[in-house]
């Protein structure tokens, strides 16, 4: 990979809460951080990874349980009521608190639907990302969707980061590295100016990989076909992402490699989670605008990426940047 940027790289001062709304540059570090805990190592696995995502800007932690209501009136053992569950998961809450993020702030919401509780807390607390961790089946060390993380794209209107299984048990992770998939689209421009904001932030590297893939498709061949139907050369690429970055950081800009592979794209930016320590993807162009959506290549990549992977939503307006 060769460098674009080489400037003198230092974090970020924190922000006014809020801030990593999408505004006029797309997406920033964000500074109110959700993250939804369930009581499982899952859940633990998440809490680490939001911790280290808030620690750049000092970002506040707003730690939710979802207290599962049932669809149908049921009958609960003896002893127990509702109030007792609600207060057995603010106790867990409690509980992790202590262990992992002792400044985080508790909230417990009430729902049948896990997916709908978390987006209305994260509606409700004006959250700027959530976190989750992965499947409770996923192998050590990767990242594999589970059913509450999977049923949130389509309806989160923020950015929705999941943690690889195990990370709670792992050495202290890191934050030096910030790997990106970039295909010119207004999509990955989106996530271009969130990557490239938590990279300066966080006094890290910006890692970015534009796929040329080689297969035949339609009878036009692919390589001839990128980046949205343009031919771009490597040359162009590299030009494109200069201008890019620095329309989003300015002059803390951090120090940022390019490098145009050829193959499938979703092969591409798994080899990439390998060398990582956070993969940033844009959502599919599919769909309502505005919230994570997930398309081929994303659900390919969030079933075994070897890091943290991070998917912004759909910019509202294709031809502004992140705007809403």
């Amino acid at each position: 990979m060769s460098p674009l940027h080489t400037p003198t790289s230092k974090p970020a001062e924190p922000s006014s809460r809020g801030s990593g709304a999408p505004g006029r540059a797309g997406w920033t570090a964000p500074t109110l951080i959700g993250v939804g805990v369930d009581g499982t190592p899952s859940g633990r696995d998440a809490v680490v990874l939001a911790s280290l995502l808030a620690r750049p800007t000092r970002a506040e932690l707003m730690m939710i349980a979802i207290h599962q209501e049932p669809l149908y009136p049921m009958v609960l053992p003896k002893g127990m009521n509702w109030a007792t569950l609600e207060r057995r998961a603010r106790a867990m809450l409690a509980d992790t608190r202590e262990s992992l993020a002792p400044e985080a702030r508790l909230a417990v919401h009430p729902d049948v639907l896990v997916w709908r509780g978390l987006r209305h807390v994260v509606r409700l607390e004006h959250r700027d990302l959530l976190v989750v961790g992965s499947a409770h089946d996923a192998a050590p060390g990767r990242v594999r969707l589970g059913k509450t993380a999977r049923e949130l794209f389509g309806h989160l209107e923020c950015p929705l980061a999941v943690a690889p299984s195990g990370m709670h048990a792992g050495a202290a992770p890191r934050l030096s590295r910030i790997g990106l998939g970039f295909t010119g689209d207004p999509e990955s421009r989106a996530a271009l100016s969130l990557a490239c904001s938590i990279a300066s932030a966080a006094a890290g590297e910006l890692h970015v990989l534009g796929v040329v893939e080689d297969r035949a498709a339609g009878g036009m061949r692919l390589e001839d076909n990128v980046l949205g139907g343009d031919v771009i050369v490597r040359e162009q690429l590299v030009s494109l992402l200069d201008e890019e970055a620095a329309a989003v950081t300015g002059v803390n800009a951090p120090r940022t490699h390019a490098e145009v592979a050829s193959g499938r794209p979703d092969e591409a930016l798994k080899a990439l989670s390998e060398h990582v320590d956070l993969l940033v993807i844009g959502s599919s162009h599919a769909d309502a605008p505005g919230r994570v959506q997930l398309g081929r290549t994303g659900a390919t990549v969030l079933d075994g990426a070897a890091c943290p992977v991070l998917v912004v939503p759909r910019p509202r307006l294709r031809n502004h940047l992140g705007t809403r």
